[in-house]
C-alpha cells in the first residue's frame, strides 16, 4: 500500500508538554518531524507517541464524526443533507463509488491509526528506564487499537459476514516503507489477526484496574472481543465476553429518567469506550448532524431518514423517539443526540456502550436466555418487557433484537453493519431507492487510488 500504509508516526507528538492524560487532534503528518531513535529513547517519548495514537482516532474522517455518520447514512437511518455533495449523495442513494472522497479519506485515516500502532509496537522494545508494567500497558493499548482499526476496516471494506470469502482487508502488522504493498487477507485470516491482537492485549492488560473509558483497559478489550465474535458468528464467545463486561461492575444501563445523560454529559455510566473532545479539540458530530435550532438543511450533512420516524411511530412509549427532531421550522428530520453542546462542539465519540453488550449477549444467547437482556434495554427506555409469548419463534426474536439495536444506536454507526452482517441490506434498502441494491452494497468499494497505488495487488470488491 504505497501511498496509504507508509505513514510516519514520529510527528504525532506536538510538544514535550503533552502527557498521557491529554488527547490532541492531529493536524498534519510530517515524515521528518522527529527521528524514531529519539522518540522511543525513553518513556516520555513513548507516552507522547501513545497520545498521538489516540489522536489518530479523533480526526474527522474516523471517530471525529464521519466514520459512524456515513455508515448510518448508508442505511435506512439517514439521508444526505442539502449540500448537493455528490460523494455524500452516493451514500444516501446506496450507490457509493470507488472514487468517493469520504471513503478515500476514511480508508487513509484508519490505516494511519494502524501505522502509528505498528510504530509503537516496533519501538517500545528499545525504550530504556521504563517498568515492564508500563511497557505492557503501552503494548496492550497499541495492540487493541490496531485490532479495532483492522476490524473497522473489515466491516466497512470487506465481506465480514462471510468467513469463506477471500475479500478481507490488507492486514498490516509491521512498519511499512515507501515500496511496501500488502495484499488483502481472506476474511477468516483477518478475523484471526484481529482476535489474536485482542487476546494478547487482554493478557498484557489483565492487571489494569482502571476503568477510565477514554483509554484502553481490560473491559474495553473484552467489549471489542464480544463485538468481533458476534460478527464472526461465534456466539459462544460473543456471549462470554459480553458477560465479562456486564459483570465488570464499572458500567450500568441508565434508566428511562436519565438515559439522555449519555449524550448530554461526558463519560456516563453507560460508556465503556468514549473518545473525549473539548472546545479546543472539537468533534464534528454537532456540526454535521444538528447545527443551530433554526439551521437550514444545507448546514447539516447527515439528516434523518423518514423511515426512522415511521419506525419510532410504530413503537409507542419508546423514549428514544424524543431524540429525534420532527418539529424544526425547516421541515426536515434530524437526530438530537449531538445537540447539547452547540457552542462547545465537544460531543464525544461513543465507541462502545454497555447497552451494546446486553444486546450482543441477547443475540448470542438466542430467544430462550437472551430475552432478559432485551428487556433490560426496553424497560430502561420506556417500553414494556416482552414475554416469551411475544417472541414465539426465532425469526420474531431476531427482528426484536434488530429493532432494539436500531432504536438504541441510530446515528452511532451501527445500523449499516448490522444489516450487512445479518444479510438484510438488499431487503431493507431496496424499497428506499430507485437504484438496484445488491449484496455488493453490503460493504464499500476499496478506494480507486488504493487499487492504482498498489498496481492492482489490492483487488476491488465484487460489483464495483
Amino acid at each position: 500500500m504505497k501511498k496509504l500504509i507508509h505513514i510516519s508516526f514520529v510527528s504525532l507528538i506536538a510538544a514535550s508538554v503533552i502527557t498521557i492524560s491529554s488527547c490532541v487532534k492531529l493536524k498534519q503528518i510530517s515524515p521528518t518531524a522527529v527521528q524514531a531513535s529519539q522518540l522511543f529513547k525513553d518513556s516520555t517519548g513513548l507516552s507522547s507517541a501513545l497520545v498521538g495514537l489516540y489522536s489518530t482516532l479523533e480526526v474527522q474522517d474516523y471517530y471525529g464524526a464521519n466514520y459512524p455518520m456515513m455508515c448510518d447514512l448508508n442505511s435506512d437511518n439517514g439521508v444526505a443533507g442539502g449540500y448537493n455533495n455528490t460523494s455524500l449523495n452516493e451514500f444516501g442513494s446506496y450507490n457509493v463509488t470507488s472514487s468517493n472522497i469520504f471513503i478515500q479519506n476514511t480508508y487513509v485515516a484508519i490505516y494511519k491509526t494502524i501505522a502509528t500502532a505498528n510504530a509503537i509496537l516496533a519501538g517500545e522494545s528499545t525504550v530504556t528506564g521504563a517498568s515492564q508494567q508500563y511497557l505492557n500497558s503501552v503494548k496492550g493499548q497499541a495492540l487493541t487499537l490496531r485490532a479495532m482499526a483492522h476490524f473497522d476496516l473489515l466491516r466497512a471494506f470487506g465481506y465480514h459476514w462471510d468467513l469463506t470469502s477471500p475479500f478481507g482487508i490488507p492486514v498490516v502488522t509491521t512498519v511499512q516503507n515507501s515500496t511496501s504493498v500488502v495484499p488483502r487477507s481472506t476474511v477468516a485470516a483477518t478475523y484471526t489477526a484481529i482476535i489474536a491482537d485482542l487476546q494478547q492485549a487482554a493478557t498484557l492488560l489483565k492487571n489494569n484496574t482502571d476503568r477510565n473509558p477514554n483509554y484502553i483497559n481490560p473491559a474495553i478489550v473484552n467489549a471489542l472481543l464480544a463485538r468481533v465474535y458476534l460478527y464472526e458468528k461465534d456466539y459462544t464467545n460473543a456471549a462470554k465476553y459480553a458477560t465479562l463486561v456486564i459483570n465488570d461492575g464499572a458500567y450500568a444501563v441508565l434508566d428511562k429518567n436519565n438515559f439522555t445523560n449519555i449524550y448530554t454529559s461526558h463519560n456516563s455510566k453507560e460508556s465503556v469506550f468514549e473518545l473525549p473532545f473539548n472546545q479546543q479539540n472539537q468533534s464534528e458530530y454537532n456540526a454535521t448532524t444538528y447545527a443551530r435550532p433554526d439551521a437550514a438543511s444545507t448546514e447539516v450533512l447527515f439528516l434523518l431518514n423518514p423511515d426512522l420516524q415511521v419506525f419510532f411511530e410504530s413503537r409507542p412509549g419508546d423514549l428514544r423517539y424524543n431524540l429525534v427532531d420532527t418539529l424544526n421550522p425547516n421541515g426536515y428530520l434530524r437526530t438530537l443526540k449531538y445537540s447539547s453542546d452547540i457552542k462547545q462542539k465537544d460531543n464525544s465519540a461513543l465507541v462502545i456502550r454497555i447497552s451494546e453488550m446486553y444486546l450482543i449477549r441477547a443475540e448470542a444467547l438466542g430467544r430462550g436466555e437472551g430475552l432478559a437482556d432485551v428487556n433490560m434495554i426496553r424497560t430502561n427506555r420506556g417500553l414494556a418487557a416482552l414475554s416469551s409469548e411475544d417472541v414465539p419463534d426465532d425469526a420474531t426474536y431476531a427482528q426484536v433484537v434488530s429493532d432494539e439495536n436500531r432504536a438504541e444506536f441510530n446515528f452511532e454507526g451501527h445500523r449499516y453493519f448490522d444489516l450487512a452482517r445479518t444479510g438484510q441490506v438488499v431487503n431493507i434498502l431496496t424499497p428506499l431507492t430507485s437504484l438496484t441494491v445488491t449484496i455488493a452494497n453490503s460493504c464499500y468499494p476499496i478506494p480507486l487510488r488504493e487499487i492504482s497505488a498498489t498496481g492492482g495487488t489490492v483487488v476491488q470488491n465484487p460489483g464495483y
